[in-house]
């Protein structure tokens, strides 16, 4: 992706980092190469003994090709408000069932660094630590789709897929979302027990 569109502008990748602070991923990387040594053979572990669901096996082999080359559909960024931050959206049409992009970041240990303080940008990666915890991909460093905001009417679902030993998190479009539209997914409950209530899109 050479050039990113922020609120009209079109800005290099260094300029976009610069202007939002925080450093772009293309792909999920791991804290450390001990993590990604642990998770990759967990996960393998799982696949050996058929506890990786079929349909995380199978878009995984789907969208093989969009995983490794870091597709997103044409998307811009744009700034909502002071309180939501910015928003994703779809500069063209994206059909429903539509590849939407994958949720990158580190993937690293879920300690205190999610909560302390609150971290807006982790996402569960299935696969646990040795205390039983499960790994997070941690999207304050990421590629676009950490700026897609949250929504209990989502155009989008994201979904835990399986490939070459990983897991990665995939959005994938739930309807026909039209040009000009926000992205968005539920975040879950969950996310909100600690947070203000969430603003409606």
């Amino acid at each position: 992706m050479g050039t990113f569109d922020l609120d009209g502008a079109l800005l290099s990748q260094e300029e976009l980092e610069t202007r939002l602070d925080f450093k772009y991923l293309p792909q999920i990387s791991f804290e450390t190469i001990a993590d990604q040594k642990e998770v990759f053979a967990k996960g393998m572990a799982k696949l050996q003994n058929h506890e990786i669901k079929a349909e995380a096996l199978e878009l995984g082999k789907l969208y093989a090709d969009k995983i490794h080359a870091a597709y997103s559909p044409p998307v811009l960024i744009r700034k909502i408000d002071e309180r939501v931050g910015f928003g994703l959206y779809a500069q063209e049409k994206i059909a429903s069932g539509s590849y939407v992009g994958e949720y990158t970041g580190i993937v690293r240990k879920n300690d205190r660094r999610y909560t302390k303080p609150l971290n807006d940008y982790c996402f569960e990666y299935p696969i646990p630590d040795q205390i039983g915890r499960s790994y997070v991909i941690d999207a304050t460093d990421g590629n676009l789709t950490r700026f897609i905001n949250h929504s209990y009417q989502p155009n989008l679902k994201p979904i835990h897929v399986f490939l070459e030993g990983y897991y990665h998190v995939i959005f994938v479009a739930l309807r026909d979302i039209e040009k000009g539209t926000q992205l968005s997914y539920d975040y879950g409950h969950s996310y909100w027990h600690v947070r203000y209530a969430p603003v409606a899109l």
